[in-house]
């Protein structure tokens, strides 16, 4: 219910010209309505061409023609209209390319009776990661006989679709931080995909930054039982079951909104990644809220360590996927990470929305209006058991100031 209010209210919001846009900002066409300039086609099939201010993509099987130019955040709008008769297309978001190959996040346009326009789809990858089943507010956005505005916004991980000027999809992904714009024809024999005004505003790009990057633990401080050491360029952190206090290594800093990326290799034992937290003197010596590491299930859970305890175990959206789905996402998830290898959680906190990731699979995502705004970032070592966890890097997702700076 809480998600179904907050789609509503950023609706309003963006139709009302108040949210999603800057009233300064101003979208820049990339299809002059005469050429091609400045689009290809990577694949060695698909006819593309210009009629009447509109580009019209023909085929027999799938393909997409895709811009030149390589974008990270930005703002796009564009008009899609639909053939009659059976028919499925998109917008890729930071599309990923090869020969005869297009892959990554795609704007769906749906116009079957499951009514999923605007979902996210990760084409040619993990397959639907925002579907709208449980969104059935939206699901009328999509005319099928009517030209269709979608509108898409990409700032860092977070990614929003917007089909004529509903919110349908409000994702935070780390897998892709730059790409292409890209047009489908899904492949329906002799359909004329038809699109038209499409314009966009290059707003930069985010990056990866270390806090920490194997050189030296400066900007953080070990507390409680365990031990933390450099070796060989590498966070190594131990402890044993006869020391029964938890061991911490905190961050000097607090941190609010962020996302945060961890590079590691748990061997043994229970670990986790703090955010928003506080030292305290209790018998853990720390409260707040952790994204579990730990060589089970519940790796990428939210755990409140002082107070509420478990908040969200992974895969808990399941309920939003039909059940073929839910097999591909469990085979997907049992790959995700695996005891004694190196493995990646992003943890990704604004305002009250937490989400984390282990690999490139999300694990939860939780809405929290009680948890504290900012805090210390810490590293666990449970008490009472062996640990050992290896880290090669924390880093924070940020604006490249350079990439701004030569726009």
């Amino acid at each position: 219910m809480l998600r179904i209010v907050l789609l509503t209210c950023f609706s309003i919001l963006y139709s009302s010209g108040l949210f999603g846009q800057d009233a300064a900002t101003e979208l820049t066409p990339i299809f002059d309505g005469k050429t091609l300039d400045g689009w290809h086609n990577p694949f060695e099939w698909g006819e593309t061409k210009v009629v009447d201010g509109e580009i019209h993509l023909v085929a027999q099987k799938k393909f997409f023609l895709m811009s030149d130019k390589t974008y990270g955040d930005y703002e796009f709008e564009a008009q899609v209209r639909l053939p009659e008769g059976r028919s499925n297309s998109g917008f890729m978001a930071r599309g990923q390319e090869a020969k005869n190959k297009v892959f990554g996040y795609q704007a769906e346009a749906d116009p079957t009776s499951r009514k999923w326009s605007g979902g996210l789809y990760d084409e040619g990858r993990r397959l639907w990661l925002n579907p709208l089943a449980d969104q059935p507010e939206v699901q009328d956005a999509f005319n099928k006989t009517e030209w269709n505005t979608y509108r898409i916004v990409c700032e860092g991980d977070h990614l929003q679709f917007f089909v004529n000027g509903q919110k349908t999809t409000d994702y935070y992904d780390p897998v892709d931080m730059t790409g292409k714009i890209g047009l489908q024809h899904h492949g329906e024999k002799d359909q004329v995909y038809r699109f038209r005004d499409i314009k966009v505003v290059d707003n930069g790009r985010h990056v990866w930054n270390p806090i920490f990057d194997g050189t030296s633990l400066d900007g953080w401080k070990a507390t409680g039982g365990g031990k933390w050491e450099l070796v060989d360029g590498v966070l190594l952190g131990t402890n044993s079951a006869d020391e029964e206090k938890h061991g911490l290594l905190l961050s000097e800093k607090s941190y609010s909104d962020f996302t945060a990326r961890i590079t590691f290799r748990l061997t043994t034992g229970n670990s986790g990644f703090y955010f928003r937290s506080a030292p305290d003197d209790s018998g853990v010596g720390i409260k707040g809220i952790q994204a579990e590491l730990e060589n089970s299930d519940s790796i990428g859970g939210l755990y409140e360590t002082g107070g509420r305890a478990w908040l969200a175990k992974p895969l808990h959206y399941f309920d939003s996927f039909s059940k073929d789905r839910q097999k591909g996402r469990q085979k997907q998830w049992s790959k995700a990470h695996k005891a004694g290898e190196w493995s990646t959680m992003v943890v990704s906190v604004h305002g009250d929305r937490i989400v984390t990731h282990v690999g490139d699979i999300l694990a939860c995502d939780f809405v929290d209006p009680e948890s504290p705004k900012e805090g210390q970032f810490a590293l666990q070592l449970h008490g009472g058991e062996d640990v050992k966890i290896e880290v090669k890097k924390i880093e924070l997702l940020e604006k490249d100031k350079q990439a701004k700076a030569e726009k």
